[in-house]
């Protein structure tokens, strides 16, 4: 099954989507995802700031880091921006997502999600300036200030497609934050003496062999700072600067550990800005 299609039915599980946020792990990651966006980006502004919650699940994100009683990734950043409009290829999601919203009384000109068909994300189109375009346009023609994609850039098939998406969506002079799970090396290679390039030859499997063959996930070994950092170059989000080889316009932190498939993980905020033309 094609991983996309396969994203789309594993979500659009009841048993999975009506269990996404009943986990207290989940819940507590995305507090601190949150906690970490708000620290990141300054200044959010209540009644200029626009977000995109990319894969945004029921929320977790964007609403703790807004109001903690909506969606969890939503719910972190709602009451410090003006609009946050979520986007994810699950329908079952993006329907809990809008549910939650309008229980609370939020209008959707301040908050709402909408389902991405899935090929739109196809990462072997020639056309994906086209998609981008058909993409932009399902999301109201919005320019967004800062888009954030938390814990879902290991579902994707390439994540240099889903970065140039982003970059797209994005208004000149705007944010992208990605936070995911950062790649441990093997113990037998850990205290190597030379730096070579981190392979997956000499990484720790962190995700389940069952998610991974289902194609479900699709990069069981996490990324690397030196990854993210390249796949953020690429898209233009990040530059060398040419007299001091320093990377400039990226961001790269540890904000939270977490346990996945039985091992300790860091959780990492990547930061990359979208040039002014």
């Amino acid at each position: 099954m094609e991983p996309v299609s396969a994203n789309q039915n594993h979500f659009n599980s009841p048993n999975v989507s009506q269990k996404h946020d009943e986990q207290p792990l989940h819940v507590e990651m995305a507090r601190r995802i949150g906690k970490a966006l708000l620290k990141a980006y300054y200044p959010f502004n209540d009644e200029q700031t626009t977000v995109l919650d990319f894969a945004c699940g029921t929320g977790n994100s964007s609403c703790y880091s807004m109001r903690e009683d909506v969606c969890l990734n939503s719910r972190v950043l709602a009451s410090h921006v003006k609009t946050i409009i979520g986007a994810d290829i699950s329908q079952e999601m993006v329907d809990r997502y809008n549910k939650r919203v309008a229980n609370q009384g939020i209008s959707e000109e301040e908050m709402r999600a909408v389902c991405i068909p899935g090929e739109l994300l196809d990462d072997t189109s020639v056309d994906q300036e086209e998609h981008n375009l058909q993409l932009k346009k399902l999301l109201g023609g919005v320019e967004f200030d800062v888009a954030i994609c938390c814990m879902s850039y290991h579902h994707f098939p390439s994540i240099s497609s889903a970065t140039r998406t982003l970059s797209s969506l994005l208004k000149p002079g705007g944010y992208l934050y990605v936070a995911d799970v950062e790649s441990i090396p093997a113990q037998s290679s850990a205290h190597e003496s030379n730096n070579t390039q981190q392979s997956d030859i000499n990484l720790e499997p962190i995700f389940s062999e069952g998610v991974c063959e289902a194609g479900v996930v699709m990069h069981k070994y996490g990324f690397s700072r030196d990854e993210i950092k390249g796949t953020f170059l690429e898209a233009g989000l990040a530059e060398i600067n040419e007299e001091t080889g320093q990377v400039a316009r990226f961001g790269y932190d540890i904000v939270t550990r977490a346990f996945k498939n039985g091992k300790a993980v860091n959780i990492f905020l990547a930061t990359g800005v979208k040039p002014f033309l």
